[in-house]
Formats: C-alpha cells, sequence, structure tokens
C-alpha cells in the first residue's frame, strides 16, 4: 500500500481536487477544518478512505491535525477484516486510530430498534467520545453526492418539507460534524483513491435489498440517473437552494421570535394574534415548527402544521390541536397559545 503522497506530488487535477474540498468546506459549509483538529470517521470504505486522505494532505499543509475512528459493528464474518484494513491504513499514514468493536446486533435488541439506527447511533457516539477525549474541534464524515442523492429521495418517500427535502446538512455546529465530500460523486472519489494507488473495502451488506435504503442505491437512483444522466447536478442544486432557502427562513423566524415575550420554563407561549396577521403563510408555518419544538422532543408533521394555519385562517377561536411530544395549539382572541399538556392533570 502506497504512503500519503504530498499535495504538489499529486497530479494538478487531483491536487486541485484536494483543495477544492477544502474550499467547499470554508466556504459553502462555513467551516474551514484544514487548519484544525478533526476526528475522522473511517469504515474502510472508498468514501472515508478518500476523506482519511484528502484531509491529511490539507491539513498537513494549514497546519491541522487529524486522527481516526473505526466501529466494528460485529454483524459480519468479514467486519473484523475492515478494522485492520483500518488499521493499516492509519499506520502507514502515521494517523492516530480509535478501533473498538461493539455488538450492534445487541445494542438493536435493548433498544427495540433496527440494525440501521443502532449503528448509527453507536457509531455517533464514538465519534463523539473521541472527540471530547482528544479534544478535537470537528468531526468529518464521508457522505458523498450520491448519498445526498439517496438521502432526498429518502425524506420525500417519508413526506418531509422544505427545506428538509434538500438532504442532510453539510455543517451541524450543535454537534461540530462536517461533511467536506458533500457535493463530490462517489465515481470521483474512487479516482482518487486509484490516482494515489489506495485501494479500499467493499461492504457486501451494502448491496442487500432488505433494507429501504439500499433499494434507494441500488434500484431506484439509477433509475433516475438513466432519466436524467445530470440527475446528481441536480441534487446539488436541490442541497444549494435549500441551504439558500433555510438560511432566509431562520433571520425571518428568529425576528419574528424576538419581538415575542420571553417565556419561563413550563409557560405557555402565546404568538399574537397581530405579529401572525402581519406574516405571511410560509413564515406562519415556520414559527409554528420553531415554538412547538422548542417546547422539547417530538416533531411536528406538515400536515398539522397545515391543519393549524387553515385553522387560524378561519378564526376558529376555541379549537386545539395535538401534536408529538404532549404538546398543544389552543386558538384563542389574543393569538395561538402553545404549550405542553399536563397528563397528570388531565387524568385528574
Amino acid at each position: 500500500m502506497p504512503t500519503l503522497p504530498r499535495l504538489q506530488d499529486l497530479p494538478p487535477k487531483w491536487a486541485r481536487f484536494c483543495l477544492g474540498i477544502g474550499s467547499f468546506a470554508a466556504q459553502e459549509l462555513g467551516r474551514a477544518f484544514s487548519p484544525a483538529t478533526c476526528v475522522v470517521a473511517c469504515s474502510g470504505g472508498a468514501d472515508s478512505t478518500a476523506l482519511l486522505l484528502v484531509s491529511a494532505l490539507l491539513c498537513r499543509k494549514d497546519g491541522g491535525r487529524i486522527m481516526a475512528a473505526h466501529l466494528d459493528h460485529g454483524l459480519r464474518e468479514e467486519s473484523s477484516q475492515d478494522a485492520v484494513f483500518v488499521a493499516e491504513l492509519c499506520d502507514l499514514l502515521h494517523i492516530q486510530l480509535v478501533s473498538e468493536r461493539q455488538d450492534v446486533g445487541a445494542l438493536a435488541r435493548q433498544r427495540g430498534i433496527g440494525l440501521e439506527e443502532a449503528g448509527r447511533l453507536a457509531r455517533y457516539a464514538l465519534l463523539e467520545r473521541v472527540r471530547q477525549d482528544t479534544g478535537s474541534e470537528l468531526i468529518l464524515l464521508a457522505h458523498q453526492l450520491n448519498d445526498l442523492a439517496e438521502d432526498q429521495l429518502l425524506r420525500l418517500m417519508r413526506g418531509a418539507g422544505w427545506p428538509a427535502l434538500g438532504g442532510m446538512v453539510g455543517h451541524d455546529a450543535s454537534r461540530r460534524l462536517l461533511r467536506p465530500l458533500l457535493l463530490t460523486p462517489r465515481t470521483t472519489l474512487e479516482d482518487f483513491l486509484r490516482i494515489c494507488g489506495h485501494r479500499w473495502r467493499v461492504d457486501a451488506s451494502n448491496f442487500e435489498l432488505a433494507t429501504t435504503r439500499n433499494r434507494v442505491r441500488h434500484e431506484l437512483l439509477p433509475v433516475l440517473m438513466r432519466e436524467n444522466p445530470s440527475y446528481l447536478d441536480a441534487a446539488a442544486r436541490l442541497w444549494r437552494q435549500a441551504r439558500m432557502d433555510e438560511s432566509h427562513w431562520d433571520v425571518e423566524v428568529a425576528a419574528t421570535l424576538a419581538h415575542l415575550p420571553e417565556p419561563k420554563a413550563g409557560q405557555d407561549i402565546l404568538l399574537p394574534a397581530r405579529a401572525l396577521a402581519d406574516a405571511p403563510a410560509a413564515l406562519r408555518l415556520r414559527i409554528y415548527k420553531a415554538v412547538l419544538e422548542s417546547l422539547g422532543a417530538g416533531q411536528p408533521l406538515s400536515d398539522s402544521l397545515f391543519r393549524l394555519d387553515e385553522l387560524w385562517r378561519q378564526n376558529a377561536l376555541g379549537k386545539t390541536l395535538r401534536f408529538p411530544g404532549d404538546k398543544e395549539a389552543w386558538l384563542s382572541s389574543r393569538g395561538i397559545v402553545m404549550r405542553v399538556i399536563d397528563r397528570k392533570k388531565e387524568c385528574g
């Protein structure tokens, strides 16, 4: 296995490719990673192997530092070989590695959730623990453009609204997550690894059609790409449009909520009639969603938000509407009152 080349030793096209990844993170995602201390999630697959190489090259250039984290889910006989591959790669590149094995199947049974969800929870828990233990600033994830297109389709199938339909975020500041490869196609990453002379591991479970994600990947997305060879470009444009709209509406919602009285913990929240009357429907719906989410766990569904706005426009005073997480909205002459339901009082 070859060692890590210097950026200047790469063919010009691929040196520009690496620099472009850094520019995308800094400019479009708003978070440069090359001068930072980062934990790179590395499974040994093509995407994460490419991310490890690119981030190592850029951090070497800009003074940052990376380490890798690998989780063996214990679900496949060959998973231990993936762990060995990642360990050998990190040893060759002189990158510190934290590698663990967990019984994800047992975790899924214990929590009553699917294997995919259990694996995701276990991975993110490990990554955050490594980040904290090492004092790292960021966790780098290897989601790329094909993953983004799949995520958009899955969100559409689940009935997500806008701008969530644009797909996963590139930078989650609250969880210190960054996805520098998000607008890079999978084929480009594989080409980069071939140029660098690096192999990668293939997870056979990614080809099993028992999971919805794999069916989207191997059946639905290829059909769309045959119908429109530029489908991945369209997915990237959709993501960019969603992020711009999200930024705009976040500012609008924050400006509206800033004028509302600051509620104390456990108190009802009043959305005054005047503020709602002056707001367009697109803003009202986002205000409802933001306030309901501020009351605690439980995601308000789009249909319920549309129904609430319909009741508001009909001036249906006295009506109440329930939302997930034991929340409700009550229409009064003063506006819409949102609160958490006290189940003990309800039950007498």
